[in-house]
C-alpha cells in the first residue's frame, strides 16, 4: 500500500494448519514480501530513485526470485530447533482446546517439523499438476486425483489448487515456488553456515536478476 505498508488477506475457503499459518505469516510478512518490499522501497525507491521497482510484474523472472525468497526465509526466521516452540506458542495464543492438554500439545508440536519436511518434498507436484493439465492435456478430474493420490491433498485443497493451476494468468505461476526456493537455496547455501543469513539479507535489499544469482552459484565469493 506504500509507505512501507501492507495488507494481506488470507483465504479462508479450505482449513489452514498451524505449521501452515506460520509459514504463511513468514511468507507474506517477515522475512518474505513484505520486508522485501520495504527494504527496497526504502533503499532502492526513495533512496536510489528506482522508481521501477514500485511495479511486480507477474510471470517474469523476478516472480522467481520474490516467491523464491519467501519461501526460503522460513529457516532463518524459525530455524529447526525453535520450530516446535513456535507452534506451541500459536497454540497457546489462539486458546485451542489442545492448549489445555500438555499430551496432545506436545506430540503436535513434535510431528509438525517432521511432516513439514516430509511436505517439501511434494513440492514439484504442483509444477507436474499444471504440465499434466496443460502439456498433457489430462483432464480436471484426472489432476485433481493426481494431487490427492500423489500430493496428498485433501480433495478440498486439490480443488482450491486447481483453480490456481486452470487460471489463465497464474497456471504457470506455479512453477516459480519450488524453483526460485532451489535456486536462492543453492545461492545460499554457496557460502559458510555462518555467512547464509547476511547473504539472505542481500536479497531483501538488491535488484537482483535469476541470471545474476546463477552466476554466483557458478562463481562463488
Amino acid at each position: 500500500e506504500g509507505g512501507r505498508r501492507s495488507r494481506v488477506e488470507v483465504n479462508l475457503d479450505v482449513p489452514i494448519t498451524i505449521p501452515s499459518l506460520l509459514h504463511l505469516v513468514a511468507h507474506e510478512t517477515y522475512p518474505g514480501h513484505h520486508l522485501e518490499m520495504a527494504t527496497k522501497e526504502a533503499h532502492l525507491v526513495d533512496g536510489a530513485g528506482r522508481t521501477e521497482l514500485t511495479m511486480l510484474l507477474n510471470n517474469t523472472p523476478e516472480c522467481l526470485l520474490h516467491e523464491g525468497l519467501a519461501d526460503l526465509g522460513y529457516r532463518f526466521v524459525v530455524p529447526p530447533d525453535e520450530e516446535r516452540d513456535a507452534i506451541r506458542e500459536v497454540i497457546e495464543l489462539a486458546g485451542l482446546p489442545m492448549a489445555t492438554d500438555p499430551g496432545a500439545m506436545a506430540a503436535m508440536s513434535a510431528a509438525a517439523p517432521k511432516i513439514r519436511v516430509a511436505r517439501a518434498r511434494l513440492k514439484g507436484v504442483s509444477g507436474n499438476a499444471a504440465f499434466m493439465r496443460h502439456a498433457d492435456g489430462r483432464s480436471h478430474e484426472d489432476v485433481a486425483a493426481y494431487l490427492v493420490a500423489i500430493g496428498h491433498r485433501r480433495p478440498d485443497q486439490a480443488e482450491q489448487q486447481l483453480k490456481f493451476i486452470e487460471d489463465p494468468i497464474w497456471r504457470t505461476y506455479v512453477l516459480v515456488y519450488r524453483e526460485g526456493e532451489a535456486l536462492l537455496g543453492r545461492w545460499v547455501d554457496a557460502v559458510p553456515e555462518a555467512e547464509q543469513p547476511a547473504r539472505f539479507a542481500r536479497l531483501l535489499a538488491e535488484a537482483r536478476s535469476p541470471a545474476s544469482i546463477e552466476a554466483e552459484i557458478k562463481r562463488p565469493g
